[in-house]
């Protein structure tokens, strides 16, 4: 069967985008979220880690973004997809002191 070079060029176009998300791990361990800033793209995703001993919680509080993804206990993880540009703050609302800084482009 052969394909014409449009439709070809149509798939390229639709799995090209997926291909170049990364994925950013940040952990939790010592009540510190680390790393303390990431630079990422619309696409990416966060994999948030929980090596600590202790509960934490990935809250987002800037307007626009804000969200509650919930506890995660010693152990889990859970992940995030990036939907939009800008920057935001991450919070852990068990500890007020855990805070990293996400800039999207």
């Amino acid at each position: 069967m052969h394909k014409s070079p449009l439709s070809l060029a149509a798939v390229v176009f639709l799995v090209a985008p997926h291909a170049l998300a990364a994925e950013h791990t940040v952990t939790m361990a010592g009540s510190t979220y680390e790393p303390a800033r990431i630079n990422a793209a619309v696409g990416d995703t966060i994999r948030f880690v929980n090596d600590d001993t202790a509960t934490h919680d990935v809250f987002v509080p800037t307007a626009g973004y804000a969200l509650d993804l919930g506890a995660q206990e010693p152990g889990e993880e859970i992940v995030l997809t990036l939907r939009k540009a800008g920057a935001f703050e991450v919070e852990c609302v068990f500890h007020s002191h855990m805070l990293t800084v996400v800039e999207v482009e």
